[in-house]
């Protein structure tokens, strides 16, 4: 695994773990192309061309409606 594509996958892995809810793959997208550093959101520069399967691996589990959740609550621990 690419060193980039690691650092997505921690970010998306936290994301998940904190989150309150199930987050959908569209509101993961929409976070990785903000740019807290310069206050811009750039889809197109910064969203993720790989799926998430692909960069989390067996962590995590696609389920209708592209909801990207942890396959099992020990995966938080």
């Amino acid at each position: 695994m690419e060193p980039e594509d690691r650092e997505d996958a921690l970010r998306i892995l936290s994301w998940i773990v904190i989150a309150n809810r199930d987050l959908g793959w569209h509101e993961i997208q929409g976070a990785m192309s903000l740019d807290l550093a310069n206050r811009v959101v750039d889809f197109n520069g910064r969203s993720l061309s790989i799926d998430s399967k692909d960069l989390c691996g067996s962590l995590v589990e696609i389920r209708p409606g592209n909801i990207v959740t942890l396959v099992h609550s020990s995966v938080k621990q």
